[in-house]
């Protein structure tokens, strides 16, 4: 961690993962797989062929760019902390009293919101406001 005071809002942000409820994971869900910009690929033949599609590929260019800078900046400054952190805080959500069936959306909320609160001095604000919009439109600021 890059001090206490992040080392504590990170804790916190795990804490309240872990506390989410139902319908805070579902709105989690819902958000997060809105801005994912999801598109389910046309059946075709060639597809069927290949095995199939896992059925959703994620289009928003800015958010996957934004994640994979938040990772790989999180590696290069050696912020194990903080890619462990989002990680706990995903696990959090999964074993939160939040039972879905599907709660992939919310745990990739989470953990985006956390990796970049963490790395928050390595992200552009564009970058941040992109990661953490969904935790902030469900549960309040990150």
């Amino acid at each position: 961690m890059t001090d206490d005071t992040t080392n504590t809002a990170l804790q916190s942000m795990i804490d309240r993962a872990g506390r989410i409820t139902a319908e805070e994971a579902e709105a989690l869900d819902v958000a997060w797989k809105a801005d994912e910009q999801i598109v389910v690929p046309e059946a075709s033949a060639s597809l069927a062929i290949q095995g199939g599609a896992d059925g959703r590929m994620v289009t928003n260019a800015d958010l996957l760019a934004a994640w994979q800078h938040a990772l790989d900046a999180a590696g290069a400054a050696g912020r194990v902390d903080e890619i462990e952190a989002a990680q706990a805080a995903g696990r959090a959500v999964k074993h939160s009293d939040a039972h879905l069936r599907d709660r992939a959306g919310a745990e990739e909320a989470v953990r985006s919101a956390v990796l970049a609160t963490g790395v928050r001095d390595l992200l552009s604000d564009d970058e941040y406001d992109t990661l953490t919009a969904t935790w902030r439109k469900v549960l309040g600021a990150a």
